[in-house]
């Protein structure tokens, strides 16, 4: 019974992307990376399946950057809105505090 090696994903990307190329032969990638065909084939198909994924995550991320700087400026732009109000307040406070005495 073989061993079963745990492959990173950028390992699993780097061979099927070599299946895909056609530089080398399925038996020379087996060689190489002492991995089954079926695995090269299986890794080749689910590239060619979920290759686009790639691009829609760096998508999804920058939506997420940018809704997180949209909240940024929303909650900077109430610190100074409440900051002028309070400092409103205090000048308002202090007038009438001063002048009861």
């Amino acid at each position: 019974m073989g061993k079963h090696k745990k492959w990173s994903a950028e390992a699993k990307f780097e061979i099927a992307l070599l299946a895909l190329k056609n530089e080398m032969t399925l038996s020379e990638i087996c060689t190489r990376y002492e991995v089954a065909p079926g695995q090269i084939q299986a890794w080749k198909k689910q590239l060619i399946e979920r290759g686009g994924q790639v691009f829609n995550k760096a998508d999804k991320a920058k939506k997420i950057a940018e809704d997180y700087e949209e909240k940024k400026r929303v909650l900077f732009e109430k610190i100074g809105q409440l900051t002028i109000e309070r400092d409103f307040l205090k000048k308002v406070w202090n007038k009438f505090h001063v002048g009861s005495e």
